[in-house]
């Protein structure tokens, strides 16, 4: 279960004075996060992707340097704690980011207990970690980076640049179902890249973040995994090692009426398991895109019939009905596509 240490959206920016401003700016340009607060270790060494597996069932041995992975954490229960991403520096080098901070006490546990040839390095006091997202992102770091090598920078890649001077490692990927990049950057130039790429990207808090991941259908781990599930529950078993058991729960879209617009919302901490014509909702948003509030909930695997609306037990959502998932690019070619 989760506990007092768990990750706070509303600990962060909310917002930089219009949500919807920021989220149209995703949608349609360019716009400027500081993801900063996820947890960010160095593992090395030559039993490093032993200590990495003691967290993640996800085969990494076939990774290429210059490589991203998404992978899933389970915690001693055996049930979804938070997901990763996993980057290949090559030379038996891994940095691992993470939302929950177990991820980290337990890869630091791994390497002094059992990874005898293996360490692991704290980067949050020196690195500060940005992501520019948008049909436009390109656009706004060509020209700081070199653009020929940023254009050809493979979906899941990432490399270093040099940034006015600084060297900067950018990958291709994000959180939002747009293309674009995260860049980990020295935290001595935070201020400074933060002024330049603003500029260029319309800056933007957590809350249009939190919506943007909603319309794309992505889990949020203080969220989603706040009931106890399975990979297969949240839909999630393709980066998941082997799980025979079969789900409970689906995780849904949803669509719902809401007496105010949710911003930043979250699930109670006594968040109950759906049982037939009930979901637990985990996330919502009002979305400018659906023109309505939209969320993620779970929904009993059996005993449901999609057409019916769904009751939420804690009163706050009604008229709850299923809709495709995601609500925005169910291919996923968004993130993927060619650049302008």
């Amino acid at each position: 279960m989760l506990t007092e240490t768990d990750f706070d959206p509303n600990q962060l920016v909310r917002d930089y004075g219009n949500i919807e401003a920021e989220v149209k700016a995703c949608r349609q340009s360019a716009a400027l996060f500081d993801f900063s607060f996820i947890l960010s270790v160095c593992v090395s060494g030559p039993d490093a992707l032993k200590a990495i597996a003691r967290i993640t069932e996800r085969r990494l041995d076939d990774m290429a340097p210059g490589s991203i992975r998404y992978a899933l954490s389970c915690g001693p229960n055996g049930y979804l704690r938070s997901d990763l991403t996993i980057w290949n520096e090559g030379g038996g080098r891994y940095t691992v980011m993470s939302g929950h901070p177990d991820d980290v006490t337990d890869l630091v546990e791994q390497t002094r207990t059992k990874g005898k040839d293996s360490s692991v390095a704290y980067l949050n006091d020196a690195t500060a970690v940005f992501s520019v997202q948008g049909p436009d992102s390109f656009q706004a770091l060509d020209g700081l980076v070199d653009g020929k090598r940023l254009r050809v920078l493979p979906y899941f890649g990432f490399a270093v640049f040099d940034m006015g001077g600084v060297p900067c490692c950018i990958g291709r990927l994000g959180y939002t179902g747009e293309r674009g990049f995260e860049i980990i950057l020295p935290v001595e130039h935070r201020k400074r890249l933060w002024e330049q790429l603003a500029q260029r990207a319309q800056p933007a808090g957590f809350a249009a973040a939190d919506c943007l991941r909603i319309e794309a259908g992505f889990v949020l781990f203080a969220n989603e995994f706040r009931l106890p599930v399975t990979a297969r529950d949240a839909g999630l078993e393709a980066f998941c090692g082997s799980d025979a058991a079969p789900p409970r729960f689906r995780l849904i879209c949803f669509r719902a009426e809401t007496e105010e617009p949710p911003i930043l919302w979250r699930p109670s901490k006594d968040l109950v398991a759906p049982v037939s014509g009930t979901i637990a909702i985990t996330s919502a948003c009002h979305s400018k895109l659906a023109s309505r509030t939209i969320g993620l909930g779970y929904v009993p695997v059996t005993g449901t019939q999609p057409s019916q609306p769904f009751s939420d037990p804690s009163g706050q959502f009604q008229d709850v009905h299923e809709v495709p998932k995601p609500f925005y690019d169910r291919p996923k070619r968004r993130p993927r596509g060619a650049w302008n």
